[in-house]
């Protein structure tokens, strides 16, 4: 086979979904999985129903429905599909991204999808996150073809429906939706005498998709409400916060996050200085700004509406926007004509990266995380309940493995989402009083100390 550079993009393709895949094989859960896995087991309209006591919309969970009904509850399977958006994204780079801004920029960005430390922490998690990341990257993809060409009735409609789905996946995503349509909107509004077809257009297609969210509207502001007066797990405190942030893309389980802040914003200041070049030489800049704009826009929007209300900016919630940064630094990459500089770069992002993969997949195949299921195994009787309490909520991941006894939850920390722990179905009571819950439990042989310990 000759080694050209499509064939090159290909194999980073492969391998980087073969390395991404790495951690994917295990069934441990933590919380926030187990919440995934417990409410897909219910019907569609109790998903939404449950769904709006939560903090999230609900279109993932009715992606993995869908899987519940072919599958029943797997959890290997749950957490091979988290996989594929982002094996998607590696894709579009050799697609989309190589079609419409050069060879050298698709390549990268399939890299930086594969390979940054990011990926190897979250993308196989049981959670939303990469499939928001792979709606909005599209939506980004469409919005640019849209200002970039006429507007077609199939770009728009790609669009549209993308735009929608990031929108009813995450509300990150429906930040990035909203500040990409509202840039695509002034562009045609300053555009208007030589684009009047196509302003029409996409107004209709955004009145439909302010009509098609109407339905999940009321709940956000209900979820909103709730999250604001009750208080929220999410704290800002600096200059922690800002460390998070801006250092999450290289961000794993193994490097400090000062260690991944440094690296990030070297990366950020090497890409400053290419920025510089490409104003000297007037080259194309605009697809990488706009990116970045739209990044940083949600982390600001983020960042003004935890001032205000509660606080909402969270590094994890950044992956759902992260395959904007990496366009961006792909686009201003390609630029460098040293290509021994961009060979260390993406060097040191693979080995900090195999630095993270080990941390994972040690943490994943750990041999002692099956002693305390082995113990529950081997002690829990017919009878016997699950006595959880906020501060260890990993009790949440027994229960799911173990339906059918009763979960007595003491919500000490009122968390405010009571709603939400439907999703573990009837067998779940939770109150804030522990002598009420005390009351209710059948039986009180199990070895809570032990649990404890292992949790």
């Amino acid at each position: 086979m000759k080694l050209n550079s499509k064939n090159i993009h290909i194999i980073i393709i492969v391998v980087g979904i073969i390395f991404m895949l790495l951690p994917a094989f295990h069934t441990n859960i933590w919380y926030d999985e187990s919440y995934t896995v417990a409410l897909v087991n219910h019907s569609f309209s109790e998903i939404w129903t449950i769904g709006a006591n939560d903090v999230h919309p609900v279109l993932y969970y009715y992606i993995i429905k869908l899987l519940n009904l072919i599958f029943g509850t797997n959890i290997l399977i749950y957490r091979l599909f988290s996989v594929v958006p982002v094996a998607i994204l590696a894709i579009l780079g050799y697609t989309h991204i190589r079609k419409d801004f050069g060879e050298k920029t698709g390549i990268i960005f399939s890299f930086l999808i594969a390979f940054f430390p990011i990926m190897s922490r979250y993308a196989t998690e049981i959670r939303m996150y990469s499939w928001a990341m792979l709606f909005i990257t599209i939506t980004a993809i469409y919005a640019y073809r849209l200002y970039k060409e006429r507007v077609t009735n199939k770009n728009l409609i790609i669009f549209g429906i993308f735009s929608l789905f990031g929108a009813y996946t995450h509300y990150y995503g429906l930040m990035a939706s909203g500040l990409i349509n509202l840039a695509l909107f002034i562009y045609l509004v300053k555009n208007f005498k030589e684009k009047k077809v196509d302003f029409i257009k996409f107004m209709i297609c955004a009145v439909i998709q302010v009509v098609a969210y109407v339905p999940w509207l009321l709940i956000f502001l209900s979820q909103f409400g709730s999250v604001s007066s009750n208080g929220f797990w999410i704290t800002i405190s600096f200059p922690n916060t800002l460390i998070e942030v801006l250092g999450i893309q290289c961000a794993g389980r193994v490097l400090p996050k000062e260690l991944a802040f440094a690296m990030m914003l070297v990366l950020y200041i090497y890409i400053g200085y290419l920025i510089y070049k490409s104003v000297k030489e007037k080259t194309e800049m605009k697809p990488g700004i706009l990116a970045l704009i739209i990044y940083f826009g949600v982390v600001f929007a983020a960042y003004i509406i935890s001032k205000i209300t509660t606080p909402i900016l969270h590094d994890r919630y950044l992956l759902v926007v992260t395959g904007l940064i990496i366009f961006f630094i792909a686009f201003f990459m390609a630029k460098e004509k040293n290509k021994w500089i961009t060979i260390v770069i993406l060097a040191i992002i693979v080995a900090a990266s195999i630095v993270n993969m080990v941390g994972v997949m040690y943490m994943n195949y750990n041999s002692s995380n099956k002693e305390m299921l082995r113990y529950i195994d081997e002690n829990l009787k017919e009878n016997d309940s699950f006595l959880m309490y906020s501060d260890e909520i990993s009790g949440f991941a027994l229960s799911v493995k173990h339906p059918g006894h009763m979960q007595y939850f003491h919500d000490n920390n009122n968390w405010g989402a009571g709603g939400a722990y439907e999703s573990f179905g009837p067998d779940m009571y939770r109150s804030d009083n522990l002598t009420d819950i005390m009351e209710k439990a059948e039986r009180k042989n199990m070895d809570y100390k032990y649990i404890r310990r292992k949790l």
